[in-house]
């Protein structure tokens, strides 16, 4: 016996026709194992249908209606990993033969069978079916870690290569900024000999005032910009990608402003953004911004998938008190070849567009607010995205340290 296999966890079905022999079964491995009985073939169907946690079928071959084969081959078509015994009087090499070809046989027992060699036959299959389902645990916790493995070192070279950025930029800026400071003591003659050939011509004072304090203004802007992106970068992974700024949010009000500011890109593509929002939506706790920035790279996609059709921006409350944010679009659709990949890093269909992060993101900021994103997609139809939000992440679950803005203090 495998010492580390919990054989209680895999029920088993004994079918027979015979009331005796099921009482046999019963006696003979109730202690051991969770026990299923059935009188016939289509009464083991239903048991089946019921419960699928049973993964051992143990049939006679010989009953009315459907013989043990039939059933075998029945079960087959639906769970190819049950582990199937067939018993039977019939010393019929053929029977067997078909039984392994076509209801994937993994074991059969000869009348008058020996209780001891039977619990053997059934304790290894439980072992079998245990052994593989650790097997494909384990694959795919490998795989998993492979892909977080190349996504975290993906990342890091992004944010190497976005480090090195900001300091060019920010000595770039020193120069700017110097000009733009200068520009107030330049106005008189040495600005009008280069901008005006005629001296007698006065410079056009308001023009210079708005220019000097917008640029100075959007200078000032970048600088904070960089400065934010460097303090990021310097972060603690856990800190940096963890912590949340939670603060009571109407997100009907959040997805309008949103709507505001990208119905420009949309009436260049002659694409109509609809609205449906719910009105009895309660306020949640959220990161504003956060969630801002998933609405915005959500909408972009849309518009970016849609001609001249609509994008349908509409908020609900489920019947659990979640709140969806649906953002349905008349677009291109995504390949179906593309769905598993669509929050991959790196992965995007917009071909030099772009990096291939905004889905990613999107996720990340929906788990850390403890919600979802589900996306369903018809090639040439359009795609539907569901942004599921709880209204308060901190009681839905605990596993993010956030801090709440209305107490400025930590929570988790």
């Amino acid at each position: 016996m495998l010492e580390s296999c919990p054989y209680k966890k895999y029920p088993v079905l004994f079918v027979d026709d015979e009331e005796l022999a099921l009482l046999t079964y019963q006696n003979l491995f109730k202690d051991d194992l969770i026990l299923y009985t059935a009188k016939n073939g289509e009464e083991a169907l239903d048991v089946i249908h019921h419960h699928p946690e049973i993964v051992v079928l143990v049939t006679d071959q010989r009953m009315p209606k459907m013989t043990g084969l039939e059933l075998l081959i029945r079960v087959a078509e639906k769970k190819k990993e049950m582990i199937n015994i067939l018993v039977t009087a019939y010393s019929d090499l053929s029977l067997v033969i078909e039984a392994i070809n076509k209801g994937n046989l993994y074991r059969y027992v000869m009348k008058p069978y020996n209780g001891k060699i039977l619990r053997q036959a059934i304790l290894q299959g439980i072992e079998r079916y245990h052994l593989i389902k650790e097997r494909d645990r384990l694959y795919a916790e490998h795989i998993e870690w492979l892909r977080n493995a190349t996504k975290i070192q993906r990342l890091k070279e992004i944010g190497t290569l976005t480090a090195g950025l900001a300091h060019d930029i920010n000595n770039s800026l020193v120069a700017v900024n110097t000009f733009l400071k200068m520009i107030p003591q330049k106005r008189g003659a040495d600005l009008l000999s280069i901008t005006a050939p005629d001296p007698s011509k006065e410079p056009d004072v308001a023009f210079w005032n708005q220019f000097y304090s917008v640029a100075l203004g959007e200078v000032e802007r970048i600088k904070e910009m960089v400065n934010h992106l460097l303090h990021t970068l310097k972060l603690p992974e856990k800190e940096a990608s963890g912590l949340l700024h939670l603060e009571e949010t109407d997100l009907n009000i959040l997805l309008h402003e949103t709507i505001l500011l990208v119905e420009n890109e949309a009436h260049k593509k002659r694409v109509e953004i609809k609205q449906v929002l719910d009105r009895t939506l309660k306020k949640c706790l959220v990161d504003s911004a956060k969630i801002r920035q998933v609405f915005v790279n959500l909408l972009f996609n849309a518009i970016y998938a849609t001609s001249e059709g609509f994008i349908l921006a509409k908020t609900l409350c489920d019947k659990e008190g979640l709140i969806n944010i649906v953002i349905e679009d008349t677009g291109v659709g995504i390949p179906e070849e593309n769905m598993s990949r669509l929050f991959s890093p790196f992965f995007s269909t917009k071909e030099d567009q772009g990096i291939g992060l905004g889905l990613t993101t999107c996720r990340e900021i929906v788990e850390k607010h403890r919600g979802s994103i589900s996306v369903a997609s018809q090639q040439g139809k359009g795609t539907t995205i569901v942004v599921t939000l709880p209204v308060h992440p901190d009681e839905h679950d605990r596993r993010y340290h956030t801090v709440d803005r209305r107490t400025q203090g930590p929570k988790g």
